[in-house]
């Protein structure tokens, strides 16, 4: 089975891709790039297993997280999963996570819609503002989670990080991260 390497961005119910000025046609920012490995995109390069397969790890990840660190790095809003205040967080743990992956799947390049592993079918074409409205995420916070969460579930499952081209590929930097640190994507996370 391949292993995949998506970045997800999100703290409570991340439901939508951010696209740039003129790219409502193109399709979500992610899905444009194109990975080292394969000169394809990360959806697919890596399938949906892969997806489904770090965005388990990425949740983990954060469980960890919280559990080392409290609410220190990652601010409060993965702890408001759930609670409805603020309303972007009224979707349950299980819906938050399906939520998340269908989001990604979409946002490199897979379909609109996935079937997760609780069977339910969940939309990843959603607005990322409102996702995030109310929450009050740090640019210092979101760097954190790109960098110590998803960087990591990643590489945990099998997504390249070499020095780039043909002979070491760098999928994380070619077909993953060039969306997550575009300054207008990241602003749909911060301070709303």
């Amino acid at each position: 089975m391949k292993k995949i390497a998506f970045v997800v961005l999100l703290a409570a119910s991340c439901h939508s891709p951010m696209r740039g000025e003129g790219a409502a046609a193109a399709g979500p920012a992610g899905a444009a790039l194109k990975c080292d490995s394969s000169g394809k995109n990360a959806f697919d390069t890596y399938g949906a297993a892969a997806f489904i397969a770090v965005n388990q790890s990425i949740v983990a990840n954060v469980k960890a997280e919280l559990t080392a660190n409290g609410p220190a790095n990652l601010g409060s809003s993965f702890s408001k999963v759930g609670s409805g205040n603020p309303p972007s967080t009224k979707h349950d743990g299980p819906t938050f996570r399906g939520s998340l992956a269908a989001f990604l799947v979409h946002f490199y390049g897979g379909p609109d819609s996935i079937t997760y592993i609780d069977g339910k079918t969940y939309q990843g074409v959603n607005d990322m503002k409102q996702a995030h409205a109310g929450l009050g995420i740090t640019s210092e916070q979101y760097d954190y989670f790109i960098t110590h969460i998803v960087v990591p579930a990643l590489l945990a499952n099998g997504v390249k990080h070499g020095s780039g081209g043909t002979a070491s590929p760098d999928d994380v930097g070619s077909c993953f991260a060039p969306a997550l640190t575009d300054p207008a994507f990241k602003s749909t996370f911060l301070g709303q």
